[in-house]
């Protein structure tokens, strides 16, 4: 589709779209069509204020000759049902992480999508911010030496507006589909591995979700990472690097802009710490949207930054994590 803008669709009109929307009106290469929720009203209300077309018919949406590309942004359980009719209409996909509930939804999404040509992307939008490629290149440089260890905390206090999404086993809730899914794929991706083997513990809330886990994670060069999260709990929103030669201390790394970088060369005082800042764009949104537009006009049908191969195998860790609980959806 070289020379022609890419023509947006968006199922799902809560919060998160609304990001998605500005981003898609920032990118000088998209335009956004139309927008469908189950609820009318809310689809108008969104429609309004882009501009665009609205409608409560998922299947009138992904059926229009105009648009070329769907945002899923419904709650994790509809992901697979939502991107199978999109792909059964042969349109182009970026899936809201979790890119589903497990890894077998994973997989069949992934061969229909090769089998219709479509491109197809987990929507984890952090991993395109200046900030995460240049600690990603900082790390490559061997600046702090061999990485051996992660210490990452990723908790903290919903607000009420998502305790109802979070707590609720019908709508795939629980912190490790929503909020887990931020430190593993961070770790995987500055090792540019997955892990080898994998042991974790959670607590669950009242409703049979995990509201507190911990993941401890081995990779093939030996490094370990050791990740805790919470939606219920106030913890240090902060992600520690630690190699043999220094360490990288990255407050609010999920989307923060500065990280230091402390080198010790292997003694036991540091002799030198570089802040280092990378400006990110305060809609996070415009690097993954740029991403898709430069790869499907490109031909490609995934990313080579998130890899398909990728998602599914995050998928089946995190079926591993909540299988060592004991945990499944009352759907699965």
């Amino acid at each position: 589709m070289s020379g022609k803008s890419l023509r947006w669709g968006i199922i799902g009109a809560g919060l998160i779209a609304h990001k998605l929307a500005d981003a898609v009106n920032i990118n000088p290469d998209s335009t956004l069509v139309a927008v469908a929720s189950k609820s009318a009203e809310r689809a108008q209300t969104f429609a309004e204020q882009y501009g665009i077309e609205s409608t409560a018919d998922y299947a009138a949406l992904v059926s229009r000759p105009d648009i070329d590309v769907i945002y899923i942004a419904t709650t994790h359980n509809f992901h697979y049902e939502n991107a199978l009719l999109a792909l059964q209409h042969k349109k182009h996909l970026l899936i809201e992480k979790p890119f589903t509930v497990n890894a077998a939804q994973a997989q069949e999404l992934i061969e229909l999508a090769a089998r219709n040509s479509c491109f197809m992307m987990e929507a984890i939008w952090v991993r395109f911010l200046p900030s995460m490629i240049r600690l990603k290149q900082i790390l490559k440089s061997g600046i702090i030496g061999d990485i051996k260890l992660f210490n990452i905390s990723f908790g903290g206090i919903a607000q009420a507006q998502y305790l109802p999404r979070l707590t609720d086993p019908q709508l795939a809730g629980g912190v490790t589909l929503d909020m887990g899914i931020y430190p593993i794929t961070f770790v995987n991706f500055l090792l540019d591995d997955m892990p080898t083997a994998s042991k974790s513990f959670c607590r669950f809330a009242s409703t049979g979700v995990d509201e507190l886990a911990t993941y401890q994670l081995q990779y093939a060069s030996g490094c370990i990472a050791s990740i805790n999260t919470s939606f219920n709990l106030l913890t240090r929103m902060e992600a520690m690097i630690y190699g043999s030669l220094g360490y990288v201390e990255f407050p609010h790394f999920q989307q923060g802009d500065t990280f230091t970088v402390h080198i010790h060369n292997g003694t036991r005082t540091v002799e030198r710490s570089d802040t280092i800042t990378e400006e990110n764009h305060g809609n996070g949104f415009i690097y993954q949207v740029a991403e898709v537009a430069r790869q499907i006009r490109a031909g490609k049908l995934e990313s080579d930054i998130i890899p398909l191969r990728e998602t599914l195998a995050t998928m089946q860790l995190m079926d591993n994590l909540r299988a060592e609980w004991g945990f499944r959806y009352p759907f699965e």
